[in-house]
């Protein structure tokens, strides 16, 4: 009790201080600096991705002992963190800071020690070995030569990192691992290892001597993951855990989040969202039914209704990779147009974004998406948009499915929120913040939200048309 009464004076007293939050300020900082050096040397293929390169060669070490002592420097880190958001010496910047710091370290204290991901979920391992030298391949901020070295490095270290996987998932018994996941991550692995076998040398081009380095590195990382596939298929025949989260759900849900409201009360709200968006989808398209289908009387039935709407905004796409990729391009350039027009936010300048289809090397790997440049690359660093494409193999009808899934009116609808405003703009002014805090540990609820914010923003400020529109609420309802 004593405590409780004296601990408000405490605080007031450190407000009148002037020392006092100077300390926070410094043991923020300090706690800060020493967490991230922590963190990249324990995440090397993450300090490349934020455009940091004295790790490039390096590749995670996450042997037993290393994942012990992560564990606890979390620990100690979320408890220092603890003491400083309690106090009220930070700034409201500062606060901040520091409260996306101790979520960080709350996440991976879920992942080490509550989840026990590198023992239970196989998925933990071949998302990591998956896109261990993708970064190194794709973003362009240092010299060929200089990255594909670094590739050929990391891929040497793969087998390492193989080997531990294998140690940690098949120490733990069946019961505690999902045949689903196992089976999900050994096709990962596999995928994996035919890139290294096939496609990792297609880096070089006409650099030979690169291109020998990189096949005999390719051939060592293929054996190790092919190994570890193989392990996985096996394990997955004997596994009989389940990959749901159960009773861990709401801790995994807050801690991942950051919405401090029940699983039961976000559910109830979603579930009515859910309700008033199917409302919403089938009164706008008996609005414009007549604009769209011009030929033949609304169905009756809300359900064959919305069918045959979203039926015909798949109507319009691409038949190329080519049309698909221009598509993309002129509509960046529109969106730029619109948003200077209108005034509505300072773009940050230089726009350095590229948009292309994945290299063909990287075919096979989850590369889709947005590549921004990080927190610790230069200004004039490129953004990547790579689009995704259809594999090789693909039949003539999975082509069809892939380009009226990713017709133009989706096109119209995503560019807002994957590039400008959206993404894009927002990961390029986070990298250049003074606080790499906010460009490293983002709030992920936050960032989506924004995307999908600038998708009704800019349909709402005249982007696009109703068949556009109709894209936007049918990916809403796949939210």
């Amino acid at each position: 009790m004593m405590h409780r009464r004296t601990l408000p004076t405490v605080l007031l007293v450190t407000t009148l201080i002037p020392g006092a939050a100077a300390a926070d300020s410094r043991d923020l900082e300090t706690l800060t600096e020493t967490y991230l050096d922590r963190y990249f040397d324990f995440y090397p293929t993450r300090a490349t991705a934020a455009g940091r390169h004295d790790l490039d060669g390096e590749l995670e070490d996450l042997s037993p002992a290393r994942r012990a002592e992560w564990t606890a420097f979390q620990r100690r880190t979320a408890a220092s963190l603890e003491e400083l958001t309690a106090s009220s010496g930070l700034s409201p910047a500062q606060r901040l800071d520091a409260e996306l710091l101790l979520r960080q370290a709350r996440r991976q204290l879920l992942n080490f020690e509550i989840l026990r991901s590198p023992e239970t979920d196989p998925l933990f391992w071949s998302r990591i070995l998956a896109s261990a030298t993708t970064f190194l391949l794709v973003r362009d901020d240092l010299p060929l030569e200089v990255r594909l070295e670094s590739a050929a490095a990391r891929a040497l270290r793969i087998p390492r990192l193989a080997r531990q996987a294998r140690q940690a998932l098949t120490a733990s018994p069946p019961s505690e691992l999902a045949p689903e996941l196992c089976a999900m991550a050994a096709g990962q692995v596999r995928a994996a290892a035919g890139f290294y076998r096939e496609r990792f040398v297609l880096a070089a081009g006409d650099h030979r001597s690169l291109a020998d380095e990189l096949e005999a590195a390719g051939r060592v990382a293929a054996a190790a993951l092919d190994e570890l596939a193989s392990e996985l298929g096996r394990i997955a025949e004997s596994a009989s855990g389940d990959f749901r989260l159960g009773e861990l759900y709401a801790e995994s849900f807050a801690t991942v989040t950051g919405v401090e409201d029940p699983v039961e009360v976000v559910l109830a709200r979603a579930r009515r969202a859910l309700e008033a968006k199917r409302a919403e989808v089938v009164d706008y398209g008996r609005s414009v039914w007549s604009r769209i289908v011009r030929a033949e009387p609304a169905p009756s039935a809300g359900r064959e209704l919305v069918k045959r709407l979203f039926a015909r905004v798949g109507d319009d796409h691409a038949t190329t990779l080519d049309e698909f990729i221009a598509d993309y391009r002129t509509l960046t350039a529109q969106s730029v147009e619109l948003v200077r027009s209108l005034d509505l936010m300072t773009l940050p300048e230089p726009l350095t974004l590229t948009i292309d289809r994945s290299p063909d090397y990287l075919l096979g790997q989850s590369v889709g998406g947005v590549y921004s440049a990080g927190p610790y690359a230069s200004e004039e660093s490129n953004t990547l948009l790579f689009l995704p494409t259809p594999p090789p193999t693909a039949s003539d009808e999975a082509i069809e499915a892939f380009f009226r899934d990713f017709n133009h009116h989706f096109n119209v609808m995503i560019t807002p929120h994957e590039v400008i405003p959206g993404h894009y703009a927002q990961l390029k002014l986070a990298a250049r913040h003074p606080s790499k805090v906010r460009a490293l540990f983002g709030d992920g609820v936050y960032i989506e939200g924004w995307g999908t914010f600038c998708e009704r923003l800019m349909l709402d400020l005249g982007w696009g048309d109703p068949k556009a529109y109709l894209a936007h609420l049918k990916k809403q309802l796949e939210n």
